[in-house]
């Protein structure tokens, strides 16, 4: 079967997008040219690809052909690259690649993995963010040719590297420590405490309960869905939280922050993922990351599968 890559790309865009009338403002097409493409695409398949919604979602046939075309762009943008350089040694302009990165890497470690893949590759990068749980929903559904995830078992047709693990600690402001836990830590002392979470799919600080005293506990918990303002609020006493080691450790040593059970730290294993069938921009950025891993994440077990 013959496929109309006009098609693809309009089916990729919605998923992408989340609707027809964003997608078409992607394409600069008006919204009744997508939606006769999809629709000329579902009958030449005889089967629907996109779920119709807010925001649209892919079925499963439709999810691999977003994969597909994905790949396809990317690979003929290689291509092009390299032929341009042969022809009149001009190479073509940066070919996007989206990639889903959990919140705390982007603000601490992965920012040296764009500057190099950005030099290095001649990419132009789309990082979308999320929480290292949920991040291969992203690759899965076709929005995201590659993720860091906290999930170790490999994606069907994914490329997976472990790359180390970032160590997360228990923090409070001086004033917050001494006016709450005075007689020390405990279930008891933190129940009721204002806890600081980031969003709703944050479960780092029941984990960190229940490694300390076998079982969290009810907490008044403040979402603050950015890592500055969750950051700021630890230090200025709004309430305890959990911080990545890496950031926290110079204001424990500044006496700016407690922490509230030394020695008692979540450890999150991290992992790149990508497809196996991707392209050599893809290999190689795979590399820079897990380079780049080595030197900021705790050393853990470096396998690729």
């Amino acid at each position: 079967m013959e496929y109309d890559y006009d098609s693809l790309l309009s089916l990729a865009a919605v998923i992408r997008e989340g609707g027809f009338d964003a997608a078409a403002k992607s394409l600069n097409v008006t919204q009744s040219a997508v939606s006769q493409r999809i629709k000329q695409l579902e009958d030449k398949v005889g089967s629907l690809l996109i779920v119709r919604g807010r925001p649209c979602v892919p079925t499963e046939l439709g999810l691999h052909l977003c994969q597909h075309v994905e790949q396809v762009t990317l690979l003929q943008h290689e291509l092009n690259d390299r032929i341009s350089s042969l022809v009149d040694g001009e190479t073509s302009s940066p070919v996007k690649i989206r990639i889903t990165v959990n919140n705390d890497s982007i603000a601490s470690w992965f920012p040296n993995v764009i500057k190099r893949a950005v030099q290095d590759l001649r990419v132009q990068l789309e990082i979308i963010p999320d929480d290292q749980e949920h991040t291969e929903k992203s690759l899965t559904s076709g929005n995201s040719l590659a993720v860091v995830t906290s999930h170790e078992k490999p994606i069907q047709g994914c490329r997976r590297i472990s790359l180390g693990a970032m160590e997360y600690i228990a923090v409070a402001s001086t004033e917050f420590y001494n006016a709450h836990f005075a007689n020390g830590v405990s279930l008891d002392t933190i129940k009721g405490t204002a806890c600081l979470a980031f969003d709703r799919k944050d479960t780092i600080q029941a984990q960190w309960m229940a490694l300390c005293f076998g079982t969290p506990t009810a907490t008044l918990t403040h979402m603050v869905p950015s890592y500055e303002g969750y950051l700021a609020c630890c230090l200025n006493g709004t309430g305890w939280g959990i911080v990545p080691a890496v950031a926290g450790e110079q204001y424990l040593r500044s006496g700016k922050l407690i922490e509230l059970v030394p020695n008692k730290r979540i450890k999150v294993s991290l992992h790149w993922q990508s497809s196996t069938q991707s392209s050599e921009i893809l290999r190689r950025l795979g590399d820079i990351v897990l380079e780049e891993a080595q030197v900021h994440l705790m050393p853990d077990d470096f396998r690729t599968v």
